[in-house]
């Protein structure tokens, strides 16, 4: 049309109708116009009221907040119905309301019309304007007179009303009733279009959107217009700032009193800065301010920040991480899922941009972790553009914990082991420290090594003992893990001194068990204030019972005590630490300097005694005779001689001793004559190639 009406009415005559007279109703008869016009705005209220009435019937959304919206709208306060009233007692209490001072609900309907009877409000509301006895339009009896006698007689007219329908279509809706006789049916229906001004409104603030995708624009109105008004505009388009064609754009008012929507997703549209218009009846119509399209983040490259993976340890408690690799502004949501599974609705986590949501380019965004379970999991991160991007990450068991801290490390030593012991350590990969060189590998529950110190470090320093962790980016760092202390004590001999009541020879690293010994221990780095403390162990063989000493202590009956700067004497039983067959050591220990290295005494040894030797005259043989042996433990002699090289076999068992169960008596073979008068006697313990001198004698 050339210009905006005031009202649109349509005559629709499905037998036909004389055009010359159409146009002289609106050329002729300007009171009939104005009657026309009087109809159609009350016809276009109703149509609206009957309108809201079925959406909040197909919707469920209830009657009263329908009518508060059309009374928002119109200016018009409708009462609260009676949800216990029948539909058409509602309605007729809104006309009422609506039109109070009308005649007829329908200034077209003949008087034989009944009432329409309907279950709906918005159907009862439809029957009662558009099909009733009972007049309420002022002047409708006027107009329906003149168009049937004077404009078109021998017509019906019947009047109708618009429902919206499918898209931008409208369905007239009239009353389905029989033809009568020798007469035309005609339709009449009319509209007064609102007299809106143009809206002015612009957009709040910078908006940016994402291409590809539908998105919420807030606007802010001028005064004297509203957001919604916009809904009556058409022809929304999209104009690059910097010149170009225009786009075509869908844009929709729905939701929000303040808000648009825009659809970006089936357009070609390069990034940049765009201005939004549309068409107001027959007018340009912009909306101010700027649009800055640009594509969504593109997600191929996001990572946790460096250094955030560090932060995911279980055990941490809900920690917020941070990640970047691309522009973050458009995320919506963000969900976290176990990579091993894949549920329906992952839960949500929450999220927070630096700037907020489409506040600008913004190459970080921080993320809510639950730590309380360790594991491979996947962070969802969805756009705009409803895409959802997957993003890897793992919450690392506990950080590894040392427990046997600090580790003292001697001076003067060029390298010295080192084990740590705890927790998680079968994930440390390498270990360093300022104090020296450290290498090594993990085990289980432990790590072991050595270090090698800086030729500069003295005792009374600490320093700090840095882990390389398997899955950490950055190194953990444990303060003071290391003391450097003075030098070991070292043992640089030991003395024995035999007892005098041994009937037999011992040889150099012999202990015999059963018998005090004496040793003298020389060792260095034993400083004025230090009280060691020796402790006997066994290197080889059977151990009976460790034990340990300090000095001017006794323990068992073994005792120790200085000797002089540097010197030890110990007094013990061997037999009482070792079984026979102990390779008996000794370790001294000064604190905080630590543990000597072992050094070895000797073995212990079971030592027959010999009290008695007598030859008899009883020949075995060839220049043999016997002998006798009385004392203990007699069953360890294999051979009898009278050198160290030459020994008869002994043929016999030890024998008890009438009275005496511990003493035995022992028959041997001796050769004849002697060496010499007095000649000592050898004999062989089992198992040995030379024979030991003893103290009896022939």
């Amino acid at each position: 049309m050339p210009k905006s009406p005031g009202v649109i009415a349509l005559i629709f005559g499905p037998q036909g109708l004389n055009m010359g007279k159409v146009k002289s109703l609106v050329k002729r008869d300007q009171g009939l116009l104005t009657e026309l016009a009087d109809y159609a705005e009350q016809t276009s209220e109703v149509e609206s009221l009957i309108q809201e009435l079925a959406d909040a019937e197909q919707t469920g959304g209830g009657a009263d907040a329908a009518l508060q919206g059309f009374s928002s709208q119109y200016g018009v306060a409708l009462p609260k119905l009676n949800s216990k009233a029948s539909s058409n007692q509602q309605a007729t209490t809104l006309l009422n309301a609506l039109m109070p001072s009308a005649k007829a609900y329908d200034p077209l309907a003949p008087q034989s019309t009944q009432m329409q009877q309907s279950g709906g409000l918005a159907a009862s509301v439809a029957g009662l304007f558009f099909g009733s006895p009972v007049g309420l339009a002022a002047g409708g009896t006027v107009l329906f007179e003149n168009l049937k006698t004077v404009l078109f007689p021998g017509t019906e007219f019947r009047s109708a009303f618009a429902q919206s329908a499918d898209k931008d279509d409208l369905g007239l809706c009239t009353k389905n009733q029989a033809f009568k006789p020798r007469t035309h049916i005609a339709y009449l229906w009319a509209y007064r279009v609102p007299g809106f001004k143009e809206p002015a409104a612009s957009l709040a603030g910078a908006s940016r959107l994402p291409l590809g995708a539908k998105s919420a624009v807030k606007l802010t109105a001028a005064e004297g217009s509203t957001v919604k008004e916009l809904q009556r505009a058409r022809d929304w388009r999209i104009t690059p700032v910097d010149g170009g064609a225009a786009i075509p754009v869908t844009v929709s008012v729905a939701g929000a009193a303040d808000t648009i929507e825009i659809d970006l997703s089936k357009i070609n549209a390069k990034p940049g800065d765009y201005r939004l218009s549309a068409i107001w009846d027959w007018d340009p119509l912009a909306v101010a301010g700027t649009l800055h399209l640009q594509p969504p983040g593109d997600f191929s490259h996001v990572r946790l920040a460096p250094g955030e993976q560090d932060r995911l340890v279980e055990g941490h408690g809900t920690v917020k991480v941070k990640l970047t690799g691309t522009d973050f502004e458009f995320v919506e949501k963000a969900a976290v899922e176990k990579a091993v599974a894949r549920p329906a609705q992952p839960p949500e986590t929450t999220f927070e941009l630096p700037l907020g949501a489409r506040e600008g380019e913004q190459d970080s965004i921080e993320v809510t972790i639950d730590t309380s379970a360790r594991g491979s999991y996947r962070l969802l991160l969805t756009q705009a553009d409803k895409l959802t991007h997957e993003i890897p990450f793992t919450v690392l068991p506990p950080n590894p914990k040392i427990t046997n801290l600090p580790l003292l490390v001697n001076v003067g030593e060029a390298r010295r082991p080192l084990r740590l012991e705890g927790s998680g350590l079968e994930r440390v990969e390498a270990v360093s420290s300022e104090a020296g060189a450290i290498s090594g590998g993990a085990a289980k529950q432990s790590w072991a090594g050595e270090i090698q110190l800086r030729p500069n470090v003295a005792a009374g320093q600490t320093f700090p003992l840095v882990l390389r962790v398997k899955g950490l980016e950055s190194p953990v760092t444990v303060p003071d893990a290391i003391e450097i202390v003075g030098p070991r004590p070292r043992i640089s001999s030991a003395r024995k001194s035999a007892p005098g009541n041994l009937s037999i020879e011992l040889r150099e690293d012999e202990l015999p068990a059963g018998t005090t010994v004496g040793l003298v221990l020389m060792a260095a780095n034993l400083h004025d204030t230090a009280r060691p403390k020796l402790d006997l162990n066994c290197a080889t063989g059977e151990l009976r019972k460790p034990m340990s000493l300090a000095p001017d202590e006794q323990n068992g009956g073994a005792s120790l005590s200085f000797a002089g700067p540097g010197a030890l004497y110990l007094s013990f039983d061997p037999g009482t630490v070792g079984y026979p067959g102990c390779r008996l050591t000794a370790v001294i220990q000064v604190e905080p300097e630590g543990r000597s290295d072992p050094i070895e005494l000797g073995s212990v040894m079971r030592v027959p005694r010999l009290d008695e030797f007598t030859l008899t005259t009883e020949q075995l043989g060839p220049a043999t005779y016997a002998g006798q042996l009385k004392g203990r433990d007699l069953e360890m002699v294999e051979k009898a001689g009278w050198d160290a090289e030459h020994g008869l076999p002994v043929e016999s068992i030890p024998a008890p001793v009438p009275g005496d169960p511990s003493e035995q008596k022992l028959r041997i073979a001796l050769p004849w004559p002697a060496p010499a008068p007095h000649a000592p006697l050898f004999v062989w313990l089992r198992g040995e190639h030379d024979g030991r001198k003893t103290a009896v004698t022939y």
